[in-house]
């Protein structure tokens, strides 16, 4: 890693820790927040009335394969972004025989056509290359088969540079070993400044491209991308235990305010599926149910209230235990003293 990939890999460390710390609190205090008003009754009215409407209506099995389907294409996408950014992070200078290695494409010496390069007219040379393109790169063939406008991918000073081949130096005096290759971006006027080696050159591009993406992958091979991969993965696996505990509470809470059957588990009796099935295949609500929904309702606030009423007896008779024995204990010491 450059010195500058140390820098911001250790930026992104830092921000990625402040943010895990910051939403982790955020989400402590508001389960914190939320079990507290449940416990205490605050949000007894808003648990019955979910209550009542889910006795009357389940959720469907088409609603359940959609949230499976969707929860099975957040994880595969997850899955193919991590395992992509790794295959092409380890395999960016590996070749085999027909098999692509994969690269971006960061600059836009390829984008277009200049009008001075004539060759790329007379000869119908139309694979150009746009900036954040994903491009598909093949093992270089033998030195001698590379052909005059042939697009390779070569290194200078630690940089992967894809341009077109557009004038070939077959051996002579001045190297008398190897061909020299002369490479030029479409876009500019004029071929790079130093003749190529074939040993600088890494692969050769045939025209397979996936435009666009690139930015994406970049970002995703960023330490700043892995650092988000993981967050999300956390947050993947977090989300459901906090849900199931809160879950939790409001069943504890329910049984409580007399909603036994939610809390123990007990499935309901024949008369109650039977009402249950026949409102669920119903249109729409007739005004009676609708008062009966209403009725329970209050009831179950109403002993929610008498339930709260009766803790509060019992605290204060409580407290006025303790007060008593305390006077006494005082009252005791006193008179010991005298």
């Amino acid at each position: 890693m450059t010195h500058f990939e140390i820098y911001t890999f250790i930026l992104c460390l830092i921000v990625f820790v402040l943010l895990t710390g910051l939403s982790s609190f955020c989400i402590v205090m508001i389960f914190k927040l939320q079990s507290r008003l449940i416990k205490v009754g605050a949000d007894d009215e808003k648990l019955i009335a979910e209550y009542e409407k889910s006795k009357l209506k389940k959720q469907s099995k088409f609603g359940k394969v959609i949230d499976y389907t969707l929860t099975f294409i957040m994880v595969a996408i997850f899955v193919f972004a991590f395992s992509s950014s790794l295959y092409m992070s380890c395999t960016q200078n590996t070749y085999f025989d027909n098999v692509p290695t994969y690269r971006v494409v960061k600059t836009t010496s390829m984008a277009k056509k200049n009008y001075k390069n004539e060759y790329l007219f007379d000869n119908n040379l139309d694979n150009q290359i746009q900036a954040f393109d994903l491009i598909l790169t093949y093992k270089l063939p033998k030195e001698e088969d590379l052909k005059l406008y042939d697009v390779v991918v070569y290194e200078v000073d630690d940089v992967l540079v894809v341009h077109r081949i557009v004038k070939i130096e077959e051996p002579n005096g001045e190297h008398s070993n190897e061909r020299w290759f002369l490479l030029q971006g479409d876009a500019v006027e004029s071929p790079d400044r130093f003749p190529v080696r074939y040993e600088q050159m890494k692969g050769i591009y045939r025209g397979e491209k996936v435009p666009f993406i690139g930015s994406f992958v970049l970002f995703m091979q960023s330490p700043a991308g892995w650092l988000c991969m993981i967050l999300v993965a956390v947050t993947v696996i977090t989300s459901p235990i906090v849900d199931n505990k809160l879950l939790k509470i409001k069943k504890e809470r329910l049984a409580i305010i007399g909603c036994d059957e939610v809390a123990s588990g007990d499935a309901p009796n024949q008369e109650q599926t039977e009402n249950s099935i026949e409102i669920v295949h119903s249109d729409s609500l007739d005004q009676e149910e609708i008062e009966s929904i209403e009725q329970t309702i209050h009831s179950k606030l109403e002993s929610s209230k008498e339930l709260k009423e009766q803790e509060i007896e019992k605290t204060e008779q409580t407290e006025q235990t303790i007060s008593v024995s305390t006077l006494s204990e005082q009252e005791g010491g006193d008179s010991n003293e005298n």
